[in-house]
């Protein structure tokens, strides 16, 4: 039924987020809200975000997100479940306890440095095997865990190749073909990649150099605080990575096969050093409480209200339910002009009397579920010769059906009331 489905919605979105208690507001992440929460289920930490998909453009960013939530890299958060609520969604994945690289910068060594760089392309890599564009890599969207380990967040700003662009875009580190082509290709997180180890080992950002038409024609490197005596050969892939043609990037593969080549030297490199560095200034986990509860129950009046409004009518709708027993409807006709004046009957005895007769007759379970499949019923009475004869007529499905009973000629209700009753019991029995 249409009208009850209204009620499923907000319960549906209730059962998979009441599990959860809400422990922090982190801020605003590319697309909406994003809150730290504690599986009570499972006694995680895991981060919710709100992402509004009511257009088409947000619609298709929900299936790039839908297209990651099986695939498994150490620098992809993990995604434990979407759940659709109206025209807004909600993301439940994994909480990175990290720190971003806009706060570690100053602190890291060139060895930390390759570490980063080369989980940078191995998350690049995965990208364009997925089809994948993540669109806004930044100082402020790769992480690095209190494990060492490079993670990419904000993905609900992704989306597949080949579709527009997201808007989300950090200055300085979205590739300079962005805002003519609006087309998600892997070469746009290429040159984003390359600008951020740029910016690891220069700690400057590439500047595009423009002509009179605003037309990019050169990347140029500030080396001011250059670190390269061990990193020059990274920085010569990074600057490839970002050059000004995209069809002269090299691919994820490539750049990760140069990058082996060149610190073979270097490898196996441990993540203790850069595990200690995040581990020493990452906050301490929030304490396991209930800080508050569903973010848009305790944030919106008229959302509370409209489900403060919902629980009372639902239930309602449920009492009404279980206690609403279907009674079809049926028409009964009584032909008596066949019957002799001289016949003798009951003291009652006239149309309406043999309706009462004939319907306390039937079963109540017949007039419940199949009065509808006999919705005209006809009684014909005639008496001659002492012998009243009862012909019922009815037409279930379109097709004729006839029972009879007859009556000895007796002005005892009893007898008429039981050949009413053979009447009946034999169109209950069909």
């Amino acid at each position: 039924m249409s009208w009850l489905t209204r009620f499923k919605g907000p319960w549906a979105t209730l059962a998979s987020l009441r599990r959860m208690a809400f422990l922090e507001h982190l801020g605003l992440g590319g697309q909406g809200g994003v809150w730290l929460a504690r599986d009570r289920l499972l006694s995680r930490l895991v981060a919710v975000k709100k992402v509004d998909t009511a257009d088409a453009a947000s619609q298709g960013k929900l299936r790039s997100l839908q297209a990651r939530v099986d695939v498994a890299h150490p620098a992809i958060p993990t995604v434990f479940a979407v759940i659709p609520d109206g025209r807004k969604t909600w993301l439940v994945g994994e909480f990175v306890k990290g720190l971003p690289l806009s706060e570690l910068v100053d602190e890291l060594s060139p060895e930390s440095i390759y570490l980063i760089a080369r989980d940078l392309l191995s998350a690049l890599g995965c990208l364009e095997r997925l089809g994948l564009v993540h669109g806004d890599l930044s100082p402020n969207t790769v992480v690095v865990d209190v494990n060492g380990q490079v993670r990419l967040l904000d993905f609900e700003s992704c989306s597949r190749v080949g579709q527009p662009l997201s808007d989300s875009a950090t200055i300085d580190f979205s590739a300079p073909e962005r805002h003519s082509r609006r087309v998600s290709l892997p070469t746009i997180d290429t040159w984003s990649v390359g600008a951020l180890i740029i910016w690891l080992i220069t700690q400057a950002a590439p500047s595009v150099l423009y002509d009179d038409t605003r037309k990019p024609v050169s990347v140029e490197v500030n080396e001011g605080r250059n670190r390269a005596d061990m990193l020059s050969d990274l920085l010569n892939l990074a600057v490839a990575a970002s050059r000004i043609d995209p069809d002269l990037r090299p691919s994820a593969t490539d750049l990760q096969h140069k990058l082996k080549l060149s610190y073979r030297w270097l490898e196996p490199l441990s993540r203790t050093n850069l595990a200690t560095v995040v581990q020493t200034r990452t906050p301490r986990e929030p304490l396991p409480k209930t800080v508050f509860d569903f973010p848009e129950w305790q944030g919106e009046g008229q959302s509370w209200s409209s489900l403060k409004w919902s629980l009372p009518i639902a239930a309602l709708v449920i009492l009404s339910l279980a206690a609403y027993q279907p009674v079809h409807s049926y028409s009964l006709s009584v032909d008596t002009s066949g019957i002799s004046p001289v016949t003798a009957l009951p003291t009652s005895f006239d149309g309406r009397w043999v309706r009462g007769a004939f319907s306390s007759s039937l079963p109540t379970a017949w007039t419940h579920t199949q009065a509808a499949n006999s919705e005209a019923i006809s009684i014909a009475i005639n008496c001659d010769r002492g012998v009243c004869e009862l012909l019922l007529e009815h037409h279930p499905n379109e097709s004729l059906c006839l029972h009879h009973s007859a009556v000895i000629n007796t002005d005892d209700e009893r007898v008429w009331r039981a050949a009413f009753t053979d009447l009946a019991r034999a169109l209950s029995i069909e």
